[in-house]
């Protein structure tokens, strides 16, 4: 045990003692990610509040009097168009909607421009005018918040988990075998088991401290990126339990991403051919959040067996409101034991001369 703190030490003492490297990974990008965000809905209100304050225009055909003052409280109807003039207008976006009442009892004509977001706006106006019927959303804002969060959060707090842990791992170990100085290391009195688990130990505490702090800038600009849509966010709408159950599972998660990354550098001869080998899995951690949306509230229990998509599948679950106490359990252990396996994995890939020697 004390050989395995003294590595965790040296990790500690490399990663902290180098300032570019601690800021790159642990500061720069929950900065980046809050700029980022906030801009994104800065750019969105102020799209919509844009397309708010602008009239749709419209040119109507065979307008019934009946109807005019309806058309006229919502388009701004321009009648200095011929039939012709006013669809040419609609293809290079100078009118947003053509309306066309039937002389007799047809249908009536709505043709717009679905290149164009008015066009579109104007066309959904329209429709609804036509059909003549109360659009009536029964979803409070809450609901609305917790469907944003539940859809946009997983994939992203995979992704930013696995930068954090990609930021780490390589340059522990291929860069040391690169360097020569992992040879020296190896050469001395302590098992080279204790080596893998201290190195797996200290990048996954390095790892989750990157990752939350991209999560903390993450969900810090949500309440600005969501309030542009309509979504109401706050961090209220769930207890310390959620809260618990969401860590649990990223430290459950963490160890998983440090443990394969991990392998990978050491089967590497250098840093650039880790990372070169990496991508096809940091594809499958994408993957694995973008299936997490289409799993639903009620998955089947077996997903819950897939190491990282359940995690995906909880933390979706967990901010959707539908805590399945059962996943979540079934989630960390079977994760934590994956991990396990992994790291005996690498304790083998230590061992083995042929690999640390690149030989």
């Amino acid at each position: 045990m004390k050989t395995v703190l003294t590595i965790i030490k040296k990790e500690f003492a490399r990663f902290f003692k180098d300032t570019r490297l601690w800021i790159t990974a642990l500061i720069l990008p929950g900065l980046l990610i809050f700029a980022l965000y906030n801009i994104m809905g800065s750019i969105i209100e102020s799209e919509v509040e844009k397309g708010a304050d602008e009239t749709c225009t419209a040119y109507i055909v065979n307008m019934p009097d009946s109807q005019s003052a309806a058309y006229s409280a919502i388009f701004d109807i321009k009648d200095d168009y011929t039939n012709q003039t006013a669809e040419d207008a609609l293809k290079d976006g100078k009118l947003d909607l053509i309306i066309v009442f039937p002389t007799d009892a047809g249908k009536i004509q709505i043709k717009y421009n679905s290149a164009e977001t008015k066009s579109q706006t104007a066309y959904a106006l329209a429709v609804a005018m036509v059909a003549n019927y109360d659009i009536v959303d029964l979803a409070d804002e809450q609901s609305v918040a917790r469907t944003i969060l539940s859809t946009v959060v997983p994939m992203v707090l995979l992704m930013l988990l696995f930068s954090g842990c990609m930021a780490v791992a390589p340059e522990s170990i291929a860069g040391e075998k690169e360097r020569g100085t992992i040879a020296t290391l190896l050469v001395t009195p302590v098992k080279r088991s204790h080596i893998a688990v201290g190195k797996i130990a200290a990048l996954s505490a390095i790892a989750l401290l990157s990752g939350l702090s991209s999560a903390l800038g993450m969900l810090l600009s949500l309440p600005k990126l969501a309030g542009s849509v309509g979504g109401g966010i706050s961090f209220a709408m769930y207890g310390f339990g959620d809260y618990a159950a969401v860590l649990g599972v990223i430290l459950s998660t963490v160890l998983i991403l440090v443990a394969v990354i991990s392998i990978v550098s050491a089967y590497a001869k250098s840093v650039k051919e880790a990372s070169g080998l990496v991508v096809p899995i940091m594809i499958l951690v994408m993957l694995c959040g973008v299936f997490s949306m289409f799993a639903g509230t009620v998955a089947s229990i077996g997903l819950y067996f897939i190491p990282v998509f359940n995690s995906a599948l909880v933390i979706s679950n967990v901010l959707s409101g539908a805590v399945n106490t059962a996943g979540i359990a079934i989630t960390v252990c079977m994760n934590v034991a994956f991990a396990a396996v992994l790291v005996f994995v690498l304790t083998q890939m230590f061992k083995s001369e042929r690999i640390m020697f690149n030989k």
